[in-house]
């Protein structure tokens, strides 16, 4: 991949000249990794001249790398300063080497689970070039016996009230998929969310409703675009027709379906205000709209790399939503670190006083409420995707028909901030007891090395 080509797809940019004179506002300093042995580093965070954070560490072996971690400098310092408190994890291990190795969740973790994720395949149907998957052949998978310890590593960590999904690879490849869900269930669990592609879904007649008799109660279905050549770049083949079927089949059984959206520079990060118009459209079914930064590039200049962040995805979601939201609408979930996860929720319905309507007929709920507010309200038991949700059923507020929206921030080895690792709270199990962030879980190294094997089975060196 030469410069241009990194260029276009987000991922890197050649050193410009003067680099080292250029003027830069110190902001705080952080622990990262070198993407090439994976040593964690003393790193420098900062503002450049025109405003853009930076991250830079050296390593005695590979040199030094920056990594361009945020767009607007005052944002990133607003968001930081919104932390919530930390509820630490329960049943740690001891730390048995530095970060990101050792994970299980280790002594040094500083926040416990809210979204725990079984991988019951490696094995997929697809072979998207944007996935942090292997898309490997589904041998070695684990076990209905594992599995089920799995899902006693969940509930010995978090308890049973919290959500699970089941993912992979894809998870409808397996055929006692239904099975792993009944499973679930019968131990206790409520809230039990499957991450597929759809393909097997809009295919398969009745097969969704089989899935949700054996428990399922939300569909996590991965959808990049309003457009065939959106999927063409993600998953290699035009497939919207699929994810529209899967959106209809939704409604016909009455499951409800998030809208996972890997965006990715230059490929849809264009149609970010057309997703949210689409999913308020359709919010009698969708109850919410995730946007992940492709996240795995491997590839970088020798000193520089821009991966691209959440704070794009925020402020490019502002810049196309029509006036719907801002920038400063959207609020850390308080669950992990607030770079890491923050969302809102649009409410369906005349605005309160003081808040302007908009032609969707939606508000942001941030507009109706003071952060003071949110703080008081948040509930540490709340998942992932539905903090404002509860705050506002709490106060009275219709909710059925709104709108979830969450930014999530992955890291990999070009863009992951270790402080922040150990305020993960999505985590992977597996079955020796271990519940692992899950950017150390998919975490490879430059030359693509898993930290991780599939559920750990194995241990790399």
């Amino acid at each position: 991949m030469d410069a241009n080509e990194k260029v276009a797809a987000g991922e890197g940019t050649s050193t410009p000249e003067g680099v080292d004179a250029e003027v830069r506002t110190p902001l705080h300093t952080t622990t990262a990794l070198c993407p090439t042995c994976l040593h964690e580093l003393k790193a420098e965070v900062y503002a450049d001249a025109e405003g853009a954070v930076w991250m830079e560490r050296t390593c005695p072996d590979h040199g030094r790398l920056a990594t361009r971690m945020w767009p607007d400098a005052d944002h990133y310092t607003w968001l930081r300063s919104l932390a919530f408190p930390k509820t630490t994890p329960c049943n740690t291990i001891p730390a048995s080497a530095p970060c990101p190795h050792g994970c299980g969740t280790c002594s040094r973790h500083e926040r416990r689970g809210t979204l725990l994720e079984i991988e019951v395949t490696r094995n997929c149907n697809l072979h998207c070039p944007v996935c942090f998957m292997s898309a490997e052949t589904g041998e070695g998978d684990p076990a209905l016996d594992e599995i089920g310890d799995m899902y006693d590593v969940i509930a010995g960590a978090v308890g049973t009230d919290g959500a699970v999904q089941i993912t992979g690879g894809e998870p409808t490849c397996r055929k006692d998929l239904p099975e792993i869900i009944r499973m679930g269930r019968d131990k206790g669990f409520w809230g039990i969310e499957v991450n597929t592609n759809g393909l097997v879904i809009a295919a398969r007649e009745g097969y969704l409703e089989e899935l949700v008799w054996a428990g399922l109660t939300g569909v996590y279905l991965s959808f990049d675009g309003l457009t065939g050549e959106v999927y063409e770049g993600t998953c290699g083949r035009d497939i919207l027709d699929v994810k529209m079927r899967v959106i209809e089949r939704c409604r016909e059984v009455g499951v409800q379906v998030v809208l996972s959206v890997a965006v990715v520079a230059g490929l849809n990060d264009g149609q970010l205000g057309d997703l949210l118009r689409f999913c308020l459209d359709n919010a009698d079914v969708v109850a919410g709209l995730a946007l992940q930064p492709a996240f795995t590039s491997g590839r970088f200049d020798a000193e520089r790399a821009m991966p691209m962040s959440a704070g794009d995805v925020i402020f490019k979601l502002a810049e196309q939503s029509d006036g719907l939201v801002a920038p400063r609408d959207i609020w850390p979930l308080g669950c992990s670190n607030p770079l890491c996860d923050t969302g809102v929720f649009f409410v369906h319905g005349e605005p309160p006083a003081g808040v302007e309507a908009h032609p969707s007929g939606f508000y942001p709920a941030t507009r109706a409420m003071t952060m003071e507010e949110y703080h008081a309200g948040y509930s540490p038991d709340s998942p992932q995707g539905s903090v404002f949700l509860d705050i506002l059923d709490r106060k009275g507020v219709e909710v059925a028909s709104g709108l979830s929206v969450i930014i999530m921030n992955y890291m990999d080895a070009v863009s992951m901030d270790t402080q922040r690792l150990r305020e993960c709270s999505m985590m992977v199990t597996v079955p020796d007891g271990r519940a692992i962030p899950f950017c150390s879980y998919h975490l490879t190294d430059a030359a693509g090395r898993r930290v991780y094997p599939p559920w750990c089975k194995e241990e790399l060196r």
